[in-house]
């Protein structure tokens, strides 16, 4: 029965892994692109997640900023999921859903790309705080988790079926470690 499971799950991951390559190939050279482009031009890589995914934005911001593949100096990622009593005082208001948009419309600035990471269950703060993000000048990308990306006004969405929630996770923390990897290799040429 393990073994079973282990063989589904690696079977999930592959299955998403190729969702990634095959389908969305061209969509994440734009945005490391844009990065890149971004990062040349003082502007910085915000990053913001919905539910679990929040933890994965933190994990990016740090491939950016400690490193991945080289050593390298820092690249300007934050991650706007670490403000634990703003959370707390917004929840205790029943403000919860502004937790995104309130940092985004403090800290972004035109020229930075702001990239969510969401599933279907919390779509409409993700989408409040990439709107907002636009409104600024902003490049925009969402990753989400699930099969309804209707409303999407965002320049890269990246929509993949989740099978299971902790596949989810994986996929959100292998994107970040391709895009990661693929900034480093455009900005320092290895």
């Amino acid at each position: 029965m393990i073994y079973d499971k282990l063989v589904k799950a690696a079977e999930d991951h592959k299955q998403l892994f190729n969702e990634l390559m095959v389908n969305h190939a061209e969509a994440l050279q734009g945005l490391t692109q844009d990065v890149v482009k971004a990062f040349h031009g003082e502007g910085r890589l915000l990053l913001l997640g919905s539910g679990t995914l929040g933890a994965v934005t933190t994990l990016a911001a740090n491939l950016f900023l400690h490193r991945l593949a080289i050593d390298r100096p820092s690249l300007p990622a934050i991650s706007l999921c670490q403000n634990a009593p703003l959370a707390t005082a917004l929840g205790a208001d029943g403000l919860g859903d502004q937790y995104l948009l309130r940092q985004m419309r403090t800290i972004a600035r035109p020229g930075d790309i702001v990239l969510a990471f969401d599933d279907v269950r919390h779509g409409a703060s993700v989408r409040e705080a990439l709107a907002g993000a636009s409104a600024i000048g902003c490049g925009t990308a969402r990753v989400l988790l699930g099969s309804d990306p209707s409303n999407d006004d965002v320049d890269y969405l990246f929509c993949f079926p989740q099978l299971a929630p902790a596949r989810g996770i994986e996929a959100s923390v292998l994107f970040c470690c391709l895009l990661c990897e693929l900034v480093e290799a455009d900005l320092f040429g290895f």
